[in-house]
């Protein structure tokens, strides 16, 4: 009888570890963002920790992994942000570094980062209609604090007006036009050629366009 109970006792002991062991591979899992899911509705962005590891997880409307990124050295990941197409997401690390995943080839690229200034970023992207930029806004206290980046040529271009100047940036809803709110009273136009790129910045309509 001695025996039996010995070895009841030793059966549990085993159920309680592996019930310990589950309970902190669960936990280990655990999202440590908040869930962002795409325009159509049909993809979920998430960071995961997994092995004390960070992981960047894209999946389906039915829950299964379309991809899985793992960022490593990861610190204060957020403001995940979807283009319109689906095809990538941008993301931001520690308020200073902003990051640009592509879901189909899971690849990642940094758009910009700052680790001199003393105070965070605040990055706030919005895609343009076309998915072939997108525009943030830092906080910082350089002149020019607003920027684009460009997809196709893989890099990013200040937009030339004053930090001081700007209220509001958004894109147009059908063309790929930047609408910028300005306090400026003056009816002015003016043109400038950056980097092979046209922005007409308009007072009065306050429109700077990319071509």
């Amino acid at each position: 009888m001695m025996n039996l109970n010995i070895k009841l006792l030793i059966a549990m002991s085993l159920m309680l570890f592996h019930l310990l062991v589950n309970a902190e591979n669960i936990s280990q899992l655990s999202s440590s963002g908040s869930e962002e899911w795409s325009s159509s509705k049909e993809l979920k962005a998430q960071f995961v920790q997994r092995q004390n590891s960070n992981y960047l997880v894209i999946t389906g409307s039915e829950g299964k992994v379309v991809a899985e990124h793992l960022i490593p050295r990861a610190k204060n990941l957020a403001n995940i942000t979807w283009s319109n197409d689906d095809r990538y997401l941008t993301y931001t690390e520690n308020d200073r570094s902003l990051w640009l995943l592509n879901i189909k080839e899971n690849a990642v690229m940094l758009v910009d980062q700052n680790f001199n200034s003393k105070t965070p970023q605040h990055f706030n992207v919005k895609w343009s209609p076309n998915d072939q930029w997108l525009q943030y806004l830092s906080s910082d206290d350089s002149r020019y604090m607003a920027k684009v980046y460009s997809l196709k040529r893989k890099r990013s271009y200040i937009v030339p007006i004053a930090s001081g100047q700007i209220s509001d940036i958004v894109w147009h809803d059908v063309d790929n036009e930047l609408v910028i709110n300005t306090d400026q009273s003056k009816k002015v136009q003016t043109e400038i050629l950056l980097y092979g790129i046209k922005l007409t910045v308009k007072s009065d309509e306050q429109i700077v366009q990319l071509n």
